[in-house]
Formats: structure tokens, C-alpha cells, sequence
């Protein structure tokens, strides 16, 4: 079963309080201190911001703003090593189809460092799904364990109605898992494909037989309340999510599951493992993992912000059915989300309500500091819109959409008007 304990969170020593001393006795030097608590924090699984580390160490403000940064890329390089070696031992297919009270049906997917799979327990018939650790006897694999256990602990500690609940940690037969809600929805990324062929086949005037999913949730490809509501799920599952101090990490369409009744599940949190040097080891044949990547990430400074920013990635492409950049380059990919301005959503599709794509820009703002203050404030604008009121975003600096729509006129060549 799922083990609760409390992991013991470090704090910095005051001012006030003696150094800490090393086995001899000698004092150990303050740099040395603060710089064991930031790699400790990365390797525990966390995001330590080098600006909190400045704000708890103001005298080692200029060191730690110069030694960080290196020692921050040479753990991402030691963690991009590791996950590479790792991923070429994940096999293929396993030998069992039982752990322990849970029959598998299928391999639901693999994302991260583990496997889901489609189980139904063996007395209830309940299904579930199980998020297996791929390798046997991981206890010799203390780390990836523990981040597995962690991740498990964490979600379960979030109840909120579009949140997906855990119910138990556990191992069987050498192999770690946890069994969490078993969700019979459709991925938002299905959804998307399934909106943008609707609107190719409306323009070309052919005949339109909606399929399963849109059919069951009422959507078409101009629902723009409907596109709002989802958001606003969303959103809040992230307010959950912040205030118990828990980033996602990974919000993008392929782990937001919609079902029938229109309810969103918020799946799949980059807790467990490195997400930063997953990506970074990315190949040209999976930029899509990286589209909704808030800049600063790249940075490692991740924050509730960046969470936002994906978020308003997500919307941008449930809106236009278009991603926010067309890039099929890995490099090119990121050129683009540091320095490029995403094309306006009306720009795209005219009909976009300029209320819904204030909200979508502001989300998406490259400076964290001009996207909303929190999830809770984005859903608040999102309900607003959906309820015909006024929103709070205001309209982007006029500069910044005109050199947004001259980068993009320079790259793509003007648009027809529609």
C-alpha cells in the first residue's frame, strides 16, 4: 500500500546560527553548504530555482549565480546519460499478466520512465490502471524507485475532481508500480485531430459524420465555450495542484483525458523523474513533447507560471487546431519558443472570440512576470468568458502583437483574409 511518510525538507542555516561543522570539527565552508542542498534537491527529484537559492544565501548571491548555472547542466547531462541507458533496457513486451491483486488487460501507453497499463482487480473487478516501473529488481535502483514512490505520494495527496486519485504503491514479482483511477475518456490531442479534420472537411464542402468523441461531448470545431469550459477544468486542477506546492511539469494534450460527460482528468505529473533532460534528449522526430515547454524552462525555472504558459499552449492549439509553432526541427523548435512570437489565434481563424484569445496570449506570455498571477485567476477569466462577462486580461502591448505578426509574416508570407 501506499506509504505516506514525510520526507524531512531541509532549511538554510540563519545568519545568527554557527556553520555547519564537518567530522573533524572544521567549519564547513557556506558555498559548499548551499551548494550540497542544490544538487541534493535535483537529485531528490525537485526543481531548486537558482534565484531561491540567491534569496536564501544573499551573501553568496554572485558565486551562486556563477557556479549554479554549470553545476545545474553537468546533473541535467549525468541525468540525459542515464535516461538514455535506461530507455534501451525498457523491454518491448513482459513475460506476466498479473501484479499482484490486479489482472492486465493492455498497455494503455509509455510516457516518462514507465509503463501504463489497462487492470482490473481480481475480487471487485474494478478496473485501473498501473503505472509500472519497467525494470525488474528496481530496488537496486534506489533513485528511480524513490522518484516513482514520490510521484505516487504526491498525487495522491491532491483530491480534486480533475485530478486523477491514487490508490496504492506496491511491488510484485521484482517490479515497482502504483495503481491509480482508471479513466475511460479520450485524449484531448485525439480530440484536436478530430476538430481539424471537421473543419477541412467544412471548407471544402464535403459531408461531415461526426465521430464518437465529438459527438459525445458536443464539439465542434468553432465551440468556443465548450473549448473554455475545458480549459477552466483544467486550470483549477492546476490551482489544486500549486497550492499544495506540486508543478505538473507536463501539461499538454496527450495527458488530459476528456470524457463523455465533458470532464477532464488532469494525468501523468513530471514528478517521478528528470522531464528537463527527457527533453532536452529528444529527437527531431518528437518536437511535439516539446511545444508546450514554457521559455524559461529552458532555464530550469520552472514555477506555477510555466505550468500556465502550457496550459495556454494547450488552448491556443484547441482553438486554431494548429500547434503554436511549425517546426519540425528539434532546434528549430526551441529557437522559436525563446525568441519567436506565436501567430495571433485570429490571425489564423478569424471567428476566435477576441475575449478567448486575450486569454490564450496573456497565458503565453514569454515573460512569466505578464501571464496570469495564478491557475486560480486564469480560470476565473475562462469562466467569465463562458458566462458573457467582462474578462481581466487586457489587450496585448500593441508593439508586441505587431512584431509577433511581422516575425510571422517574414517566415510564413502574408495571409488571405478569410
Amino acid at each position: 500500500m501506499l506509504d505516506l511518510m514525510n520526507s524531512e525538507q531541509g532549511t538554510p542555516p540563519n545568519a545568527d546560527d554557527d556553520l555547519p561543522e564537518v567530522a573533524d570539527g572544521s567549519v564547513r565552508d557556506p558555498l559548499e553548504v548551499a551548494l550540497t542542498e542544490f544538487t541534493d534537491e535535483k537529485r531528490r527529484g525537485k526543481a531548486p530555482s537558482i534565484d531561491d537559492f540567491v534569496q536564501r544565501y544573499p551573501d553568496l548571491a554572485d558565486q551562486i549565480r556563477e557556479l549554479f548555472p554549470l553545476v545545474d547542466n553537468l546533473e541535467r547531462w549525468k541525468d540525459e546519460k542515464e535516461v538514455e541507458c535506461l530507455r534501451r533496457n525498457v523491454p518491448k513486451e513482459f513475460s506476466f499478466d498479473k501484479l499482484g491483486e490486479y489482472q492486465l488487460v493492455r498497455e494503455l501507453g509509455r510516457g516518462g520512465m514507465g509503463v501504463v497499463f489497462h487492470a482490473v482487480h481480481e475480487t471487485s473487478h474494478r478496473p485501473v490502471a498501473i503505472k509500472l516501473l519497467p525494470w525488474r529488481f528496481a530496488a537496486d535502483m534506489t533513485v528511480w524507485k524513490d522518484r516513482l514512490r514520490r510521484e505516487a505520494m504526491t498525487i495522491a495527496a491532491l483530491k480534486h475532481p480533475n485530478i486523477v486519485q491514487i490508490y496504492s504503491f506496491s511491488q510484485d514479482q521484482g517490479y515497482y508500480y502504483y495503481v491509480m483511477q482508471f479513466i475511460d475518456g479520450v485524449g484531448l490531442d485525439k480530440i484536436i485531430q478530430q476538430l481539424k479534420q471537421q473543419r477541412g472537411l467544412r471548407r471544402s464542402s464535403r459531408k461531415f459524420f461526426p465521430t464518437e468523441a465529438s459527438r459525445e461531448l458536443g464539439l465542434t470545431y468553432d465551440a468556443w465555450r465548450g473549448f473554455a469550459k475545458l480549459g477552466e477544468q483544467i486550470a483549477l486542477a492546476l490551482d489544486c495542484a500549486h497550492k499544495h506546492d506540486v508543478l505538473h511539469n507536463d501539461i499538454k494534450p496527450s495527458n488530459l483525458l476528456v470524457r463523455s460527460n465533458g470532464q477532464v482528468i488532469v494525468t501523468d505529473f513530471g514528478i517521478g523523474g528528470p522531464r528537463e533532460s527527457e527533453l532536452a534528449d529528444a529527437d527531431d522526430h518528437s518536437v511535439g513533447t516539446l511545444m508546450y515547454l514554457a521559455p524559461e524552462r529552458w532555464n530550469g525555472n520552472g514555477s506555477p507560471k510555466s505550468d500556465i504558459y502550457s496550459l495556454g499552449a494547450t488552448l491556443y492549439e484547441l482553438a486554431t487546431q494548429s500547434p503554436i509553432f511549425d517546426c519540425r526541427k528539434r532546434s528549430q523548435l526551441i529557437d522559436a519558443i525563446l525568441n519567436r512570437e506565436p501567430t495571433g489565434p485570429r490571425r489564423l481563424v478569424a471567428e476566435i472570440p477576441v475575449p478567448l484569445e486575450r486569454i490564450i496570449l496573456k497565458a503565453m506570455a514569454k515573460d512569466p512576470q505578464e501571464r496570469y498571477a495564478s491557475a486560480h485567476a486564469m480560470a476565473q477569466d475562462l469562466r467569465r468568458f463562458v458566462n458573457r462577462q467582462p474578462i481581466e486580461a487586457t489587450e496585448q502591448k500593441i508593439w508586441q502583437r505587431a512584431a509577433g505578426w511581422l516575425q510571422g509574416w517574414f517566415r510564413s508570407g502574408p495571409k488571405k483574409s478569410r
